[in-house]
């Protein structure tokens, strides 16, 4: 960035930053459900509330059932496994098989009212606890399927809450790993009630067990057909056009999930895909066939090789090509339990000088963060988009290059490497930095140890289209470029 722009910058940070100071407000309600979905919350966003157990919740209007092991049970905010709104339903337990069940009984019915029941759910389980399967391709972990996971969505037209009773009537079973997978079954009720069940057990306890759930309805239907369960990512990937662009015509069956899977090869999200097509919004669940969507724009894409062409190369003819649009930047989302709210906000660009091109929109948020300072560098997690950034030391301790990594850590993993020893007087950092320091190639040799601790706080982050700013815990702005490289302001030392 230009030296005005970059002061520009950091300027809004700090009045951002005193603004918002430690932050106050409420958070938006969460929208209302469909008027067809009979369920309470069948999004499964928070609240969430403990049952049974400390580490065990349940979404607002949802209660579980355990039938083996004692399996945690959280709101789950890493955006790959989050299907609609801004958590998904976590269950998990390590080194052990567990079954359970979430369940949500349905009032207000009439005896033989037909109701179909839809649930989406992914599973992921790895016995590896040195690296947790992690990849550098999506969705960033690949499962060992030994686990033999089982998912089914069942309704009781009784209205009874157990899911061994007869009376329950299952979808057919899914073993949806590192996928979403959709679940429906069928059934008219006996009652004013029934009960919908969401379902999941396995053969064998691995290291890792986890089951995510997300976006659940029950809509009155038409009596009906044999239960099913559509798997996400069957969607037969369509060939680069001429021009460089990615589109997709919808056939039968696609939904906008199993479209993000076919094309993950080029790191395209539902967010960036929605950004691309007017009217399609992320959580689209209804595509028409024929229906035209652009993955990628012209010039993105060598229609040689298939793969990405960096930002700003040419094409074949010799001309630049526009890079793809940026996706668009994830709201943050509290993690829940400490009362603490996030402030978003949108600020206007400088207005460009006559000539010259308009420069990207400017957003800023105030999220949780954390520090580790090393030997050549520090890593910054951000909680908003769940990302370890690597910032490794250039010619001086004050600038340098940096890469993003998705945070493969999550709570019940080791905490760090009892086999490693650091030298005296240096430290082996610890969670989603041990994790990423341990995993990902190349980052422990860059940073060397560490020097000191995590230190949690609350960051103010401020993005123009690539470029990033983070304000740190040692009154530095650091600021992370779309180049891929970084320097560190002082912000108590600006003019």
């Amino acid at each position: 960035m230009a030296k005005r722009h970059r002061l520009w910058l950091v300027g809004l940070l700090l009045v951002a930053f005193a603004v918002s100071g430690v932050w106050s407000g409420s958070r938006a309600p969460v929208m209302a459900q469909d008027n067809q979905n009979l369920l309470t919350n069948g999004s499964l966003e928070r609240p969430y509330y403990g049952q049974g157990a400390s580490t065990r919740t349940v979404p607002q209007g949802w209660n579980l059932w355990v039938g083996a092991g004692a399996p945690e049970a959280f709101p789950h905010t890493d955006r790959v496994q989050v299907l609609d709104g801004e958590v998904s339903w976590n269950l998990h337990q390590g080194y052990t098989v567990f079954t359970a069940a979430g369940f949500q009984r349905v009032g207000g019915l009439q005896a033989g009212d037909t109701v179909t029941l839809t649930g989406n759910g992914w599973v992921f389980t790895c016995n590896d606890t040195s690296t947790s399967c992690a990849t550098s391709d999506p969705p960033y972990r690949r499962s060992d399927t030994a686990a033999g996971a089982v998912l089914k969505v069942g309704i009781d037209p009784t209205g009874g809450t157990d899911p061994n009773s007869a009376n329950v009537q299952w979808s057919a079973s899914a073993s949806p790993y590192d996928q979403w997978a959709q679940m429906n079954v069928t059934a008219a009720a006996t009652g004013d009630t029934v009960t919908v069940f969401l379902y999941m057990t396995q053969t064998a306890g691995l290291a890792l067990n986890n089951v995510y759930w997300d976006s659940i309805s029950l809509v009155r239907s038409a009596p009906a057909a044999t239960p099913t369960a559509q798997y996400a990512p069957f969607v037969v990937p369509q060939s680069v056009r001429p021009d460089g662009s990615i589109v997709h015509v919808v056939q039968a069956g696609d939904t906008l999930s199993a479209i993000v899977y076919a094309y993950r090869e080029y790191n395209v999200t539902a967010q960036s895909i929605s950004a691309l097509n007017t009217g399609l919004k992320p959580n689209t669940r209804v595509l028409q066939i024929g229906q035209e969507i652009m993955i990628l724009p012209p010039g993105s894409v060598d229609p040689t090789t298939g793969k990405l062409r960096p930002q700003g190369a040419p094409s074949a003819g010799g001309t630049p090509e526009a890079p793809a649009a940026p996706t668009p930047m994830p709201t943050a989302t509290p993690t829940g339990g400490q009362g603490e709210q996030v402030a978003v906000a949108q600020s206007p660009s400088p207005a460009p000088a006559e000539g010259q091109q308009e420069v990207p929109p400017v957003t800023y948020v105030a999220v949780r963060a954390s520090y580790f300072p090393f030997e050549h560098g520090s890593m910054f997690w951000v909680e908003n988009v769940d990302q370890v950034y690597v910032l490794t030391d250039g010619t001086t301790p004050l600038e340098g290059t940096y890469k993003a990594y998705r945070n493969t850590w999550r709570e019940g993993m080791p905490e760090t490497d009892p086999s490693i020893q650091p030298p005296a007087g240096l430290t082996q950092p610890d969670k989603s930095f041990g994790q990423a320091w341990r995993t990902y190639p190349g980052v422990r040799d860059s940073l060397g140890w560490g020097t000191g601790t995590a230190h949690d706080y609350t960051a103010l982050v401020v993005r123009q289209g690539a470029n990033i700013t983070i304000s740190g815990p040692d009154n530095r702005v650091y600021e992370l470029s779309e180049d891929g490289t970084w320097r560190a302001v002082d912000y108590y030392g600006q003019p």
